[in-house]
């Protein structure tokens, strides 16, 4: 075929892959300006105490970052996760939450936690709460890591906890306790089981923080009548009685983080942060995208000062 206007299928490809290689080449010869740096949020986010650290009302999560999905049985979801959360877009991320008044991330002390140094040799400030378990000779040494490594907080994670507790050894939430405060950080116990967080209230331990796991039930995949656990059974449910916390932490006087307040995703920011905070949570840690990160602070700035204000529905004093 001559016809001059006639491309055949194989020209068209090659051409096709051609194009952007030669755009990649004359866009590299051009000087390229360097990424801004994300734009400060308007207004502050407001702050509270822990341990007499300022730490913002919202916290960032670290379970995106680290490929935890709770995904129920979506299997990809946590490769997907990780493969999005480069070591460029995690920068962003820790950028993006600190320009808008975030200041404080929670990972395990065992996950990748270079992001977070990488982060403070970039000179950002974000405090950093480690979560630790028992090794696996059922001693402390993630506590001693954690503390080595620059964390600001430390606090026992709650699957640790609530095994310790089906162990019938308490003592060892005590030891693991005061250790972290041997260590000159922040001491917290972390939960999903009510059962932990009512035993050390009992006991009157003596920590910086609680953080528990707090949303409601009004999602699809909520706990049904017969699943009575702390956790869902399918990975679904992390908060088996909502107004039973409320009760519980309304006598208690040291600040309560709360967690997995949108239920893994199941629960949208306009529904989940009003709830969290007019229920008497003194912080949301809260997992987020990159691209979620504005939205959720600015619209976090705004519940924060509603409740703060008189006359709000909440239940409980602000600790911290």
């Amino acid at each position: 075929m001559n016809n001059p206007d006639f491309v055949s299928r194989r020209d068209f490809v090659k051409k096709s892959l051609l194009a952007p290689a030669a755009i990649s080449l004359a866009a590299g010869a051009m000087a390229q300006p360097a990424t801004p740096a994300p734009a400060a949020a308007e207004g502050a986010m407001p702050m509270g105490q822990i341990g007499g650290l300022p730490i913002s009302r919202l916290i960032l999560g670290g379970n995106l970052i680290s490929g935890w999905a709770h995904a129920r049985d979506l299997g990809y979801v946590s490769t997907l996760m990780r493969r999005y959360n480069t070591e460029a877009k995690i920068r962003e991320t820790l950028e993006l939450a600190e320009a808008n008044g975030i200041n404080a991330i929670n990972t395990y002390v065992m996950d990748d936690n270079t992001h977070i140094w990488n982060h403070w040799k970039r000179g950002g400030k974000m405090k950093w709460f480690a979560q630790v378990r028992l090794d696996s000779n059922g001693g402390y040494s993630q506590i001693t890591k954690a503390a080595d490594e620059g964390a600001h907080g430390i606090h026992i994670n709650g699957d640790a906890a609530e095994g310790i507790l089906r162990g019938d050894e308490y003592e060892k939430i005590v030891e693991m306790v005061g250790m972290i405060k041997e260590k000159k950080r922040i001491a917290g116990v972390a939960a999903h089981d009510l059962k932990v967080i009512l035993t050390c209230v009992k006991n009157k331990l003596e920590v910086d923080f609680y953080q528990k796991t707090f949303h409601s039930h009004q999602y699809h995949t909520a706990p049904r009548a017969d699943e009575t656990g702390p956790m869902g059974r399918y990975d679904n449910s992390w908060c088996q009685d909502p107004q039973a916390v409320i009760d519980c932490m309304a006598g208690v006087k040291v600040p309560w983080i709360a967690f997995k307040i949108l239920a893994a995703g199941a629960i949208s920011p306009q529904a989940a942060f009003p709830y969290t905070f007019n229920s008497g949570a003194d912080f949301a840690l809260v997992g987020m995208f990159d691209w979620q990160v504005a939205d959720n602070a600015k619209f976090a700035r705004r519940v924060v000062t509603a409740v703060a204000a008189p006359g709000s529905k909440r239940t409980r004093p602000w600790c911290g």
